[in-house]
């Protein structure tokens, strides 16, 4: 008997140590992740911001003591015990410091401040744009497909057949299965025009309406799918990764939109504690995953500090606005004051999501 609890309890520990190791390093794996994806985007500061002769103090990556440290052309690179990030410190960038030193940030031109505060958030898109070029040629996308065609309706009569990709409707191309599965086959009038591609062949079918008195709406006989993969070719790819990043880029606006004018989406916003779990599970998941979510979270990350936020990237390009109108940078108190207004809402709202993030965790 003691033998057969020996068997039992030591899968079931060895099971619940797997689980653990496997939680904590995905947490770990999802730092590091965000960490990467925060010092791109400071990297764009710091390359621009040298490329303008600005004086640079400090590239950090990380947060907290100092692991690694070294002085180089007058910048300390340092690598820090908390992956929680990065920072570029600019000499003369918030303070008075800047005095007479033509290097100091605030002293630099009103353009080159611009193209450096610009250069974070660009630097996120571009490294977003990278990895989804990568992503479609590696492993491709979803695409629409018929899964099924109804006997006796029309899809059948012009020649529909299970397996055809779906490439347009009614004229728009479609290259991506969330493109199609917005679309109302039933709104084209009188008839859909698809276009479709068969074992290598386009082809395109005008297919009528009919109206069918049970579902109570027009139909044409057919149900899609949207688990086929397709690979892309390298330059395929290239043009695609366009439109596939203007597609989650309006989507992003549009919850923006509905987030700031209508107070619709707060609770489908992740803070801290849920960004984390989220690229940790990812981390946990393989490869293909963790390169779609760090560029989604890429992607996140510089549109939301090109918001004219005070405090974020956004913010100080508007404050380099009203400087050049005035003609003269507002007075280093006033600048403050805004800067701290507007971190201290930003730290509010990160205390909410955090709670509603824990909340989530406990519900």
């Amino acid at each position: 008997m003691a033998q057969g609890k020996i068997v039992y309890t030591i899968p079931i520990d060895f099971a619940r140590r797997e689980a653990y190791l496997s939680t904590v390093l995905g947490i770990i794996g999802g730092l590091i992740l965000l960490t990467i994806l925060v010092v791109a985007h400071e990297w764009g500061h710091f390359a621009v911001g040298r490329a303008c002769d600005m004086k640079i103090e400090e590239f950090a990556a990380g947060f907290g003591p100092k692991l690694l440290s070294k002085v180089k052309n007058g910048i300390r690179y340092s690598i820090r015990a908390l992956p929680l990030g990065g920072f570029v410190q600019f000499y003369g960038e918030d303070s008075q410091e800047a005095g007479s030193e033509p290097r100091a940030f605030n002293n630099k031109p009103i353009w080159q401040r611009f193209l450096t505060l610009l250069a974070g958030p660009a630097m996120n898109i571009l490294l977003a744009f990278v990895i989804t070029v990568g992503v479609l040629i590696g492993y491709g996308d979803f695409v629409p497909t018929v899964a099924s065609v109804q006997e006796g309706m029309p899809a059948e009569q012009v020649g529909l057949q299970v397996g055809d990709r779906i490439t347009s409707v009614d004229g728009k191309r479609i290259d991506f299965a969330m493109e199609f599965e917005g679309i109302d086959l039933t709104k084209s009038g009188q008839s859909v025009l698809l276009g479709i591609e068969r074992n290598g062949e386009q082809m395109e079918f005008e297919i009528p309406l009919q109206y069918s008195e049970e579902e109570g709406r027009s139909l044409i006989g057919i149900t899609y799918s949207t688990a086929t993969r397709q690979r892309f070719g390298f330059f395929e790819a290239i043009g695609l990764s366009f439109k596939w990043m203007y597609l989650i880029i309006a989507e992003m606006f549009a919850f923006l939109g509905d987030l700031i004018f209508r107070g619709q989406g707060v609770e489908g916003l992740a803070g801290p504690v849920g960004t984390i779990g989220i690229v940790s599970q990812a981390v946990r998941s393989g490869p293909e995953v963790i390169l779609r979510i760090a560029t989604l979270l890429s992607i996140n990350l510089g549109i939301m500090n090109l918001l004219p936020i005070p405090g974020l990237d956004g913010g100080r390009i508007v404050l380099l606005g009203v400087e050049k109108l005035r003609g003269k940078p507002l007075s280093q108190n006033k600048e403050g004051l805004i800067n701290l207004i507007g971190m201290g809402l930003l730290f509010l709202f990160m205390i909410f999501l955090t709670y509603q993030d824990i909340a989530r965790l406990l519900s």
